[in-house]
């Protein structure tokens, strides 16, 4: 039970706030020109850097746009979203880190819209001070060495314990690709209409004490069982390896891929992250628009028997020259089009969910062969037939980014716009209701919500979960603001929050909440 006016809600003080200057409207526009996206950086820790058990560890980074301005800077660890700062340059620090490898990403956006990520790692060391014992964590299905015929729904489950505390966190994925999230010491979920191919399974638990641990790898085999014996080769041809492009270029990626028993399938990655995917034993797309940075693009094939090989990384350099970008040679055939219709982007369901997804494809000089649909990165449904929909049952709680591909007869594909969704758990506290600032029509920019351990001093803590609410609309004196996504992504336990209007004048704080459970 939430200790508050309305059940669900999280009652939070009226805000005393006097900003010094009224606030104005800026009454310059930008000239209708192609955006180019923003630039970002990681400037500490170093990529790679090591650090021991228990320290504390800062988290800068600095971004910069070369037609516009900065709007902020959000911070990821793991992917979960940290911090978000506005400004283009920002310091976090990132206390007792627990032993393991951390991915840290930050993210920045400008005045257009568009965005930049960039990620390092970190390994944080075992400290034999720590009287801490991580938890343990097992991939308990499929079975070792399991094979499924494709096109199969398979099971994935895990289980965790921690012999001196608790499990706060569950997080499964395939082949390295995170998949789904549990917030509990076991989770079960399916792999719908699985592709021919030879997977590696893995979990990886969390415990109240920050510690975590990754299970060992379950490999898992969909098609032919055996997997290919013959030779087998897959490798990017473009761009050549060390190749170097001016920003905003825009970069022909190819590969190919050959064996004996036939190439089913082949998919393009760009630093890891899955970007295309085509039926066929070779492929080319473009990368549109580069932002500056190092990449590093891989291909993935998988041969009729199920048997699947990995390319050689390619290194692709794009730095800040303001030569013209380049351009892909043209093609005859113009590719499809295709648009998520559902479910709402920032829709939010509640576990176990039952979500409606559909997309429309259409294609202005051929037809549209199949549509493809992808949660995180991963395939959960492939549609050949209009309407493209389906019902993506048991979607356990997590954070969700779906996007749909569309392939016409000629083998050409087109990515939609992502829509991100979310899976809470059942009786989970999703709202915030406020009083706003008396001068909340002249002085207030924004407001935002910060989350602190309950029996913090919240005038001297750091937050452990942040979100911008904006500036929401007043309805019958009162503020509502959805704040699952922050909610989300607290570990179990007691908490208050706190509202603090913003303003270029100056910013205050409401008094903090009463406390809630997560």
């Amino acid at each position: 039970m939430i200790p508050s006016r309305r059940r669900g809600r999280i009652g939070l003080a009226a805000i005393a706030v006097c900003l010094a200057v009224v606030l104005g409207v800026a009454s310059a526009t930008r000239a209708e020109a192609a955006n180019q996206p923003p630039m970002v950086s990681v400037t500490s820790p170093a990529d790679g850097a090591s650090y021991p058990a228990g320290a504390t560890i800062p988290f800068s980074a600095t971004a910069w746009d070369v037609d516009g301005v900065i709007q902020g800077i959000e911070f990821y660890v793991d992917y979960v979203w940290y911090a978000t700062e506005y400004s283009s340059s920002h310091t976090i620090s990132l206390p007792n880190a627990a032993p393991g490898v951390y991915t840290l990403t930050a993210k920045a956006y400008d005045d257009a819209g568009s965005a930049t990520l960039t990620s390092i790692t970190v390994t944080v060391g075992s400290s034999s001070d720590s009287g801490n014992q991580p938890p343990s964590v097992s991939v308990t299905s499929p079975g070792t060495g399991a094979s499924y015929p494709a096109g199969a729904t398979i099971p994935f489950s895990a289980t965790a314990s921690d012999a001196d505390g608790t499990v706060t966190r569950l997080d499964l994925y395939v082949d390295s690709v995170w998949y789904a999230t549990s917030f509990s010491n076991t989770v079960s979920i399916s792999l719908p209409n699985a592709a021919s191919g030879v997977y590696t399974l893995t979990a990886k638990a969390w415990d109240n004490a920050g510690a975590s641990t990754t299970s060992a790898g379950r490999t898992l085999t969909v098609g032919s069982p055996g997997g290919s014996s013959q030779p087998f080769s897959v490798s990017v041809t473009s761009p050549a390896n060390g190749a170097t492009y001016p920003a905003g270029a825009t970069i022909p990626f190819s590969a190919t891929a050959s064996s004996a028993a036939g190439i089913s399938r082949i998919e393009l990655y760009v630093d890891s992250v899955w970007y295309a995917t085509a039926y066929s034993s070779s492929h080319g797309i473009s990368l549109p628009n580069a932002a500056a940075g190092v990449y590093t693009l891989t291909a993935k094939a998988w041969d009729n028997s199920g048997a699947s090989s990995t390319s050689p990384g390619t290194t692709l350099i794009v730095g800040t020259s303001s030569s013209p970008p380049s351009s892909a040679p043209p093609s005859s055939n113009q590719p499809p089009i295709v648009s998520l219709t559902a479910p709402a982007s920032g829709a939010t369901f509640t576990a176990p969910a039952s979500i409606a997804v559909s997309a429309t494809a259409s294609d202005v000089d051929g037809t549209i062969a199949q549509v493809e649909f992808y949660a995180n990165g991963s395939l959960i449904r492939t549609d050949t037939s209009n309407p493209y929909s389906f019902s993506w049952a048991n979607v356990i709680a997590g954070n969700y980014a779906l996007t749909a591909v569309a392939r016409d007869n000629a083998g050409a594909t087109t990515v939609s716009s992502t829509r991100d969704i979310t899976v809470k758990p059942a009786n989970l506290p999703s709202i915030a209701v406020f009083t706003p600032s008396s001068n909340h029509a002249t002085a207030v920019d924004r407001y935002v919500l910060e989350v602190f351990p309950f029996g913090s001093e919240t005038t001297v803590a750091n937050p452990v979960g942040t979100q911008d609410l904006g500036k929401p609309a007043i309805i019958n004196g009162e503020i509502t603001a959805d704040v699952t996504p922050t909610i989300l992504t607290l570990a179990p336990g007691n908490y208050v929050a706190t509202v603090t209007a913003m303003g270029s004048g100056g910013s205050a704080r409401s008094a903090p909440s009463p406390p809630f459970t997560r």
